[in-house]
């Protein structure tokens, strides 16, 4: 009961973690698009969630750097690392979204495509993590 217990957890952690940059990534998508008011976000709000999303970019942005992570990104990391786009070239755009999310002021609109792509990698992980709990 122990593995099953571990591996809720780590799953809950995980769908916590993608649900909370999910809404922070539509608030500022909602702002870039003069939306926030009627999605009833506020300043403060738009604030939070940018700081969200750039505390994960930073913790991305670091993870690449070095051979050892955090578990819970160590799997995008690999699949960052395995993937078609160099690795100097995610490194690269995610120090310019750090750069952009610490900025006042709207997200340039071409940061918005990096952060859908980490978003969609983060979901694919967390889709085949499920796939390989319900196959045991």
């Amino acid at each position: 009961m122990s593995t099953l217990s571990s591996i809720s957890n780590y799953l809950g952690r995980e769908q916590q973690l993608l649900r909370e940059l999910n809404n922070a990534l539509i608030a500022l998508e909602a702002e870039a698009l003069g939306r926030a008011a009627d999605f009833g976000l506020t300043e403060k709000n738009i604030s939070e969630s940018r700081q969200t999303l750039l505390d994960f970019v930073i913790r991305l942005r670091s993870a690449l750097d070095q051979d050892t992570s955090s578990v819970d990104i160590q799997a995008m990391v690999r699949r960052l690392r395995s993937g078609m786009k160099p690795v100097d070239d995610w490194k690269e755009d995610l120090s310019a979204l750090a750069e952009d999310l610490q900025k006042k002021g709207q997200l340039s609109p071409g940061r918005f495509p990096i952060l859908e792509a980490i978003l969609s990698l983060l979901d694919s992980e967390f889709t085949e993590d499920l796939k390989h709990l319900y196959a045991r």
